[in-house]
């Protein structure tokens, strides 16, 4: 005869072992998912201060005009026209894509899913106009620093230096130069439009991107107190830390 006893005690110990494997699962998935939730704060955290660094950099840009004017050069004075960018790293979209394929995606609002989405996509947006305005730069002419001394041209002392004055290839340089530029301040204004609709309200008087938010920028539906449609970096990481509070399992991982 088959020990009863010992037919269950082998089925509650493989039930006992599916529960552990079962939990240990689930545990898992958990931890995947607030951590999930947690770098994509941190990217956009991150994303704040690229785009903060790329905004600076293309206003400074828009304010040097000083080589889309005649270049005269008063007697005795050496100019100096220098053209070099530093630009700043890219956007990151890798939390948010690692994001997507977890489950925690689906558990959040459709109103904030759908304003990921909207987010990200300017993001995107603001990534591929600026790897445009960096084959502009690189393409066309690269980093610039033209010097102009009247002291080493043919012309008489105490005189003012013209274009017509210059040598050649300065004249030439020049003229690449303005036709960059000339290319870049639409990508630049296209690129500061974006900027300032993912942006604070703070950070655009901060960077005095006001006439670059345009009139019909984030309506004013909400979900509580965040405002959800035209949602900006900073309120999209204050809904996702909301988010983060009221889930029981963040409060162990």
């Amino acid at each position: 005869m088959v020990d009863t006893g010992a037919v269950i005690s082998v089925l509650a110990g493989g039930v006992t072992a599916l529960f552990a494997v079962l939990l240990t699962f689930y545990l898992r998935n958990q931890w995947r998912e607030i951590q999930s939730l947690r770098a994509i704060q941190t990217e956009l955290e991150q994303n704040t201060e690229r785009i903060r660094d790329l905004a600076e950099l293309l206003v400074g840009d828009l304010q040097r005009q000083q080589v889309d004017l005649p270049i005269e050069v008063p007697p005795g004075t050496r100019m100096e026209i220098r053209y070099v960018v530093s630009f700043p790293s890219g956007l990151s979209t890798t939390a948010f894509d690692q994001l997507k394929h977890t489950g925690m995606f689906l558990r959040l609002p459709a109103e904030t899913r759908r304003s990921l989405f909207e987010l990200y996509d300017t993001v995107d947006r603001i990534n591929r106009l600026r790897q445009h305005r960096e084959r502009i730069h690189f393409n066309d002419i690269g980093n610039v620093h033209i010097v102009i001394d009247p002291d080493e041209l043919d012309v008489e002392p105490g005189e003012s230096v013209s274009e017509a004055d210059l040598p050649a290839e300065t004249r030439r340089r020049l003229d690449d130069l303005r036709r960059m530029r000339r290319a870049m301040k639409g990508v630049n204004r296209s690129t500061l439009r974006l900027i300032a609709s993912i942006s604070s309200p703070e950070m655009v008087a901060d960077l005095e991107l006001g006439s670059f938010v345009e009139s019909d920028h984030r309506p004013e539906s909400r979900v509580g107190s965040k405002r959800v449609d035209g949602i900006d970096l900073q309120e999209m990481h204050a809904v996702l830390s909301d988010i983060e509070r009221t889930s029981l399992w963040a409060r162990f991982m």
